[in-house]
């Protein structure tokens, strides 16, 4: 029990006094003892975005396209002289750029929807997107089209093997000679003159399929699917034994750069190719700890004459190999910068994001910059973790959900200063994101995302549902309310053993026309949903800038407001708690911000 307040006179103070707090704008903090947080932490901050003034309640998500049938598990950006979109989904890739109802697929029979994806400039000015999954023969997109031509050496044919799936393939070439097919289908395929093209479509066994050619056969054709294309030369990757091995790709010093799974071998293409002949680099001889190589990806290094590119790898036991140069074939201009050590990385080739000219590595220990990792001992890298802060946390997540699922991404959004870690399903709808800005830590909840993409300053997710949407965009989830919850940093107020008994809380805020806003007080460690509401704007819409009237008409979540809630709660330690439910339309987004406050709160003592 407490002892009844003394009743105030001219010699004694407030019995209720007011202690303002701000808004926790350095964000979700799990590394600070509860009973000690920064006054700018949260203790919990969901849906809420910690920007430099204020923490912001995120914007929606809507569905963009939809009836992919499946997990889509990567969404492809591709910028050129015609942006578009692509989703991999199942056994299948589809045109999304226009969004709605996704129509034919423009790849199908494919094994899996996970790709590496690097786009890619030769010095024509031609964009190409190149694809490798470890399953499926690598992908090429021009630019107009999913060009895929599976035979070598197509200007005049001659015999050879081709691994194929069972699924539709279609045969094409020019001339008077013949194609017999044998192994995986049989048939054949006569020419019927120079200039007179031939096709036949067929359905193979898995398996090897054999060309044997005779007499005159030219700009030969193999594609996936029922009809034949416009020709186009070989698009196929050679050298290695199966190019459907490769894993992972990116693009470093004018070449294509690509990671051959279950092995310690890199391959490369010829200067400005991106298909022919590959060459392989051996790494496992620099490498100390075992593993395979899971992640490529390229770093840049301020040096005295201005900035280097090296090509950066990282093993599945977390040992990451740097490189310099860019013709391994020539020792004057190749070379080990050197080795180290960190923890596993998380999922696969998504571990790595490169961030200006630095380089993010998402591992077991977090996310560590490898301007960071390449001056720490492993025991230390947390330190240098820019999930410090959520660090605790970030392990616990670790060790429940494991470290293989590809669900594990570390991806941007620039235009909105986040960087996004998204979680493995078996954790929930969630992700982590950090303001790039701030460094500030903060927890998205109830985005089923299973990939993440930016694309015209614009950013996707797919969904398992086969779905994919556009985020940071609406004031509602896809037709549900966006439910936000904000709980600050726990103070004791200058006294640790007193109980306070709160009773009013201020809230400086904006709050748009679709948000309801609710404050109170948690108390003791223990969170506690607020239900007391926050006088709100008025429901109406917002004014217009030309036809407004000044002083009359109201541009609500714009300006800051000032508000009240009852707050009642009992404790020795008081948090600051709000929570933000936005129900709006999904053409326009509602404002729902916090910049701090006031708790009046009156003071007892045990008795």
């Amino acid at each position: 029990m407490t002892r009844r307040p003394v009743p105030p006179n001219g010699r004694t103070r407030r019995v209720s006094p007011g202690k303002d707090w701000i808004a926790p704008i350095g964000g979700w903090r799990t590394d600070v003892e509860m009973a000690d947080m920064p006054a700018d932490a949260a203790f919990q901050l969901d849906n809420f975005f910690p920007e430099a003034n204020r923490v912001r309640a995120r914007y929606g998500f809507l569905g963009f396209a939809t009836g992919l049938g499946a997990d889509v598990q990567t969404v492809i950006a591709y910028s050129g002289v015609g942006n578009r979109l692509f989703a991999a989904a199942g056994d299948k890739i589809y045109d999304v750029t226009a969004g709605g109802a996704v129509g034919a697929p423009v790849v199908s029979g494919l094994s899996s929807a996970h790709w590496s994806v690097q786009q890619y400039t030769n010095p024509a000015g031609q964009e190409f997107l190149r694809l490798v999954n470890g399953l499926d023969t690598p992908l090429l997109f021009n630019g107009t089209a999913w060009t895929n031509n599976f035979l070598t050496g197509t200007a005049t044919l001659t015999t050879q093997n081709v691994a194929v799936r069972n699924t539709a393939y279609t045969l094409s070439f020019f001339g008077t000679g013949s194609v017999a097919l044998s192994g995986a289908f049989t048939g054949t395929l006569n020419g019927t003159g120079v200039n007179n093209r031939v096709s036949l479509s067929f359905t193979p066994a898995a398996g090897t399929l054999v060309v044997t050619v005779t007499g005159s056969v030219t700009n030969a054709q193999l594609e996936r699917g029922a009809v034949a294309t416009p020709y186009v030369t070989s698009t196929m990757i050679t050298g290695i034994p199966d190019a459907s091995l490769l894993i992972a790709v990116t693009a470093y010093r004018s070449r294509l750069w690509f990671i051959e799974k279950n092995s310690t071998n890199v391959w490369y293409l010829a200067t400005d190719a991106v298909s022919g002949a590959a060459t392989v680099l051996p790494v496992g001889g620099n490498m100390k700890y075992g593993g395979t190589l899971v992640a490529i990806n390229v770093w840049t290094i301020p040096v005295s004459t201005g900035l280097q590119q090296c090509l950066v790898l990282i093993s599945s036991e977390g040992e990451v190999i740097v490189f310099q140069g860019s013709d391994p074939s020539n020792a004057a201009n190749w070379g080990l910068i050197g080795t180290f050590k960190l923890g596993r990385p998380l999922g696969s080739d998504r571990c790595l994001l490169s961030v200006g000219a630095d380089l993010a590595i998402m591992t077991t220990d977090g996310i560590v910059p490898i301007t960071k990792a390449v001056q720490l001992d492993r025991g230390a890298t947390s330190l240098g973790a820019i999930t410090a802060k959520i660090g605790p946390t970030w392990r616990e997540t670790v060790a429940a959900t494991g470290t293989t699922s590809e669900a594990w991404q570390l991806s941007s959004f620039p235009a909105r200063q986040m960087a996004i870690v998204n979680l493995p399903s078996s954790s929930g709808p969630y992700q982590y994101v950090m303001n790039t800005e701030t460094g500030a830590w903060c927890r998205f909840v109830g985005m089923p995302a299973s990939c993440w993409a930016t694309w015209q300053d614009r950013l996707f997710f797919g969904s398992a549902d086969g779905t994919v949407y556009e985020a940071e965009v609406g004031a509602n989830d896809n037709g549900v309310a966006i439910d936000a919850l904000m709980v600050g940093a726990w103070s004791r107020h200058g006294d640790g053993l007193s109980t306070k008994l709160s009773k009013l809380i201020g809230v400086t805020a904006q709050i748009g026309v679709s948000t309801v806003m609710y404050a109170g007080i948690s108390v003791d460690y223990q969170t506690k949903i607020p239900t007391a509401l926050l006088s709100s704007v008025e429901k109406n819409a917002a004014a217009k800038w030309g036809t407004a009237i000044w002083g009359v008409s109201k541009f609500p979540g714009i300006s800051l407001v000032r508000k009240f809630a009852s707050a009642g709660g009992a404790g020795s330690a008081l948090a600051p708690t709000i929570r933000a439910l936005i129900s709006g339309s999904s053409g326009s987004v509602s404002e729902a911000a916090v910049v701090g406050g006031s708790v009046l709160y009156e003071k007892g003592a045990p008795i």
